[in-house]
């Protein structure tokens, strides 16, 4: 899942922002919980959204047929589900779907409700979206449109109504393709979320016929007819979502009771949008907000609060999230960030792998940890975390060399690069510090190669922030030439990181055009029982590797499955797709008067239910 911020920051240069005030032990809005976080949502439609901040909203709202036992990301209980059971072969999930449970408008919760979510979901398949976890395991296919394109638009649909069915007055069953082991923990997320069939319907949704569902195929998110509407059965409904400000959520008195038996205990849950980082601490200080997202860059202004016992800190905690600099082979015709060489459009300036392996060697990783990130992060050489199978200790990466990057720059597009010049524009989400931090260095690093070139057209690199639902759009659409932008892993597999990462419909990969780089030769390192082959297109070589890790049976350490994804970590680092991945720990920052939180690294963010004031 796309991560806007997940309690972060820098270094200590900017004490001085402080302004250390008293008062804070009086509880200001006692029966509501209020955030100053730096980005909006994207939407609201639980079958669209792939961002923390949409899925931080939905899953307050919404909920799922089973969910995360305490702080546990690998052990589920049932949600909206009273029970599951699991067929023999691992193929068939069968559901007890709860009796007694209400949307916020007042419609019953039925088996059928379930089925038509599933349905749903799968054949709007929004392009670059969630949905691709549920589709590949249930239909053995990248997409539904992968899947109509082979047998027809009503016969992929009605692939889709065969395999998620309601199969008798209370139960739904999901079969899959083949047997995933995580699969139980796909349905743990905000994605999988339960909406009400009739309303749905009501709002001019998919009907739940065959014949038509291509209308509702793939929308843009404003498009969709739940973009900015929400009935769920969560523990909070929908009062108003005013956007690029905040987020209003209000109490659900006639809950079902959920995980602890009990409505919500704050009335109100409010996300107020303040980019501004001297805004979110003053509200902070003042007691108007119970937690802000704080880049490091700013956690010296925090430390004195935290010792005057004004503020809580958590952490550094581990992380299952990574922040990347994406590169996109082929920019889409167009577009606003179009980069140049020698003052010319080039689409494919970024196809040049000495120029992608320039950018890499003019990056400073130590640098960007130690000061974006108070060194509460390590460089992950590949695509994979530390702590997942396929992750390698011992695969090299870039240093960093202003040689190395002078070297590779005079190579590039055979030579032309150094001599023409180039336009680069490197882009982030507005309010994040640590980005910016990035991508500042990099430009810095990159423009002071001119000084070496006197008398050339210059390398002229800009660096440029964008709000976060416009900075989602232009990722998913490719027209962002060098991107930064943190996953946080959907479920514990590295399946969940080499899919987003480098597979042709994953979140990130759909956005950077591997396709463009043809005739790529293969010649195995570390799973040598694998063929040495041509592939058409880089992307070609990607996808069929990915899906022989998935598929293979031996996933143990040391066994096939692992020496496929190192060679899926080896060809990233080669092909330079990113510039410098690094695994993060995280930090939250609250007033001492919340009480409740806990850390579930998959939690998309804060769910108010567990918590309250005093």
């Amino acid at each position: 899942m796309k991560a806007v911020w997940r309690w972060g920051a820098l270094a200590a240069a900017l004490a001085l922002v402080l302004g250390v005030t008293s008062g804070l032990a009086q509880i200001k809005n006692p029966d509501t919980y209020i955030e100053a976080v730096i980005g909006d949502l994207e939407t609201l439609d639980p079958a669209w959204h792939y961002d923390t901040s949409s899925a931080t909203a939905i899953f307050n709202i919404y909920e799922t047929l089973v969910f995360y036992d305490g702080e546990a990301i690998d052990k589920f209980v049932p949600m909206l589900a009273e029970s599951w059971t699991v067929s023999p072969d691992g193929s068939t999930y069968t559901f007890k779907i709860r009796k007694g449970v209400k949307f916020h408008l007042g419609g019953d919760l039925t088996p059928e409700d379930v089925a038509y979510s599933f349905q749903r979901a799968l054949l709007q398949d929004r392009s670059g979206g969630p949905i691709h976890m549920i589709i590949e395991h249930v239909l053995d296919v990248a997409s539904i449109d992968e899947l109509a394109k082979k047998v027809g638009d009503a016969q992929a649909c009605q692939q889709v109504l065969n395999a998620i069915r309601v199969t008798g007055p209370d139960t739904v069953e999901i079969k899959l393709a083949s047997p995933f082991g995580p699969f139980i923990q796909i349905l743990a997320g905000s994605w999988t979320s339960i909406i009400d069939k009739e309303w749905a319907i009501g709002l001019g949704d998919w009907d739940g016929k065959c014949d038509n569902w291509r209308k509702w195929w793939d929308p843009k998110a404003e498009a969709s007819k739940l973009f900015d509407k929400a009935n769920g059965t969560g523990p909070y409904k929908l009062v108003k979502w005013d956007k690029g400000k905040e987020l209003i959520l209000e109490r659900n008195d006639n809950y079902w009771g959920g995980l602890a038996k009990r409505p919500a205990i704050l009335k109100n849950y409010i996300r107020k949008v303040v980019p501004e980082w001297g805004t979110r601490l003053a509200i902070f200080e003042a007691g108007d907000a119970d937690s802000i997202d704080v880049p490091r860059p700013f956690v010296a202004a925090m430390e004195p609060l935290v010792k005057a016992g004004k503020a809580r800190m958590h952490g550094p905690l581990p992380g299952n999230i990574m922040q990347s600099a994406f590169i996109n082979f082929k920019v889409k015709e167009g577009s606003a960030y179009m980069p140049k060489l020698g003052g010319a459009d080039k689409p494919d300036l970024l196809l040049d792998l000495n120029l992608r392996r320039a950018l890499n060697y003019c990056f400073d990783t130590a640098t960007y940890i130690k000061e974006s990130w108070l060194g509460e992060a390590k460089p992950i050489n590949g695509v994979i975390i530390e702590g997942r199978l396929g992750y390698n200790p011992e695969q090299k990466g870039y240093e960093f060399s202003l040689a190395k990057c002078e070297e590779e720059l005079k190579a590039a597009w055979g030579g032309k690069l150094w001599s023409d010049g180039m336009r680069l524009i490197l882009t982030f989400n507005q309010g994040n510090i640590a980005r910016r931090f990035a991508a500042e260095m990099l430009e810095r690093n990159l423009e002071d190669m001119n000084k070496k070139r006197p008398g050339r057209p210059i390398f002229s690199v800009d660096v440029l922030d964008l709000p976060w639902p416009t900075y989602l759009k232009a990722m998913d659409a490719g027209e962002l030439a060098v991107f930064w932008v943190g996953w946080l892993e959907d479920y514990a597999h590295p399946h969940n990181w080499v899919h987003p990462y480098m597979f042709r419909t994953g979140s990130f990969a759909i956005g950077q055009n591997f396709s463009t780089l043809k005739d790529v030769e293969f010649k195995p390192v570390y799973a040598t029982f694998l063929e040495a082959k041509k592939y058409p297109t880089l992307q070609d070589l990607f996808d069929d590797l990915v899906v022989k890790a998935k598929k293979e049976p031996d996933q143990r350490k040391g066994g096939r499955a692992e020496k496929i994804y190192f060679e899926l970590n080896r060809l990233a680092v080669e092909y330079a797709i990113n510039i410098q991945n690094i695994q993060l720990q995280v930090r939250r920052y609250e007033q001492i008067w919340v009480k409740g939180w806990f850390y579930n690294p998959a939690y998309p963010g804060t769910y108010v239910y567990w918590l309250s004031k005093g």
